[in-house]
C-alpha cells in the first residue's frame, strides 16, 4: 500500500474516485498484468472477489473497484487496510471495527459534498467530478487538523 503522501498522490487519488464514479459498473479493468500482458492462468493476483456487505459504496461495483477506492482511502489516511478491516481478505465483510462505521460516515459525508453542495461549483467541464477527497481534509493523517499548526507556515 502506498504510505508516502505527496502532490501526485493527491492527483492519483482524485483521478481513481473520479474514474471509479464514471466508469461503467461491469468494466473490466486491468488485472496486475506485468509489461501488458496477461499472466498464465493460475499465476498473478486474478480479480478481487465480488464484495459483500457493502453499505455505502454501490452495491454492483466489482471487487476491483471497490479495491480501488480502498487504496484512495489508504493513501488519504496514511494508514494500511488493518486500520479498518480485521483478518485478512476474505474477512473484509466484518464490521468488528468502529473505524469502519466512522470511514462509512466520512464517505456519506464526502458523497453529499461532492453530489450536493459542489454539484455547481467550478467549470461545466468539471461537472460529476470530485472536488473533495479524502486527502482534502486528512492529509495523509487519521486525525484531520482542524486548525493551522503553529507559526502559520511562514
Amino acid at each position: 500500500m502506498i504510505r508516502a503522501i505527496g502532490a501526485g498522490v493527491l492527483v492519483s487519488t482524485m483521478v481513481v474516485a473520479v474514474a471509479l464514479r464514471a466508469a461503467p459498473q461491469n468494466a473490466p479493468g486491468p488485472q496486475g498484468q506485468a509489461q501488458g500482458q496477461t499472466p498464465p492462468p493460475g499465476q498473478g493476483r486474478g480479480q478481487a472477489p465480488a464484495p459483500t456487505n457493502l453499505q455505502v459504496l454501490p452495491k454492483d461495483w466489482t471487487g476491483q473497484q471497490v479495491t480501488m477506492m480502498m487504496r484512495t482511502f489508504t493513501a488519504g489516511l496514511g494508514v494500511m487496510c488493518d486500520h479498518c478491516h480485521v483478518g485478512g481478505p476474505q474477512d473484509r465483510a466484518k464490521d468488528d471495527k468502529p473505524e469502519k462505521a466512522t470511514a462509512r460516515k466520512m464517505i456519506k459525508m464526502m458523497m453529499a459534498i461532492n453530489d450536493d453542495f459542489l454539484k455547481d461549483v467550478g467549470e461545466p467541464a468539471e461537472a460529476g467530478k470530485s472536488k473533495v477527497t479524502c486527502y482534502t481534509c486528512h492529509r495523509g493523517a487519521v486525525k484531520p487538523l482542524t486548525a493551522p499548526p503553529p507559526g502559520g507556515g511562514d
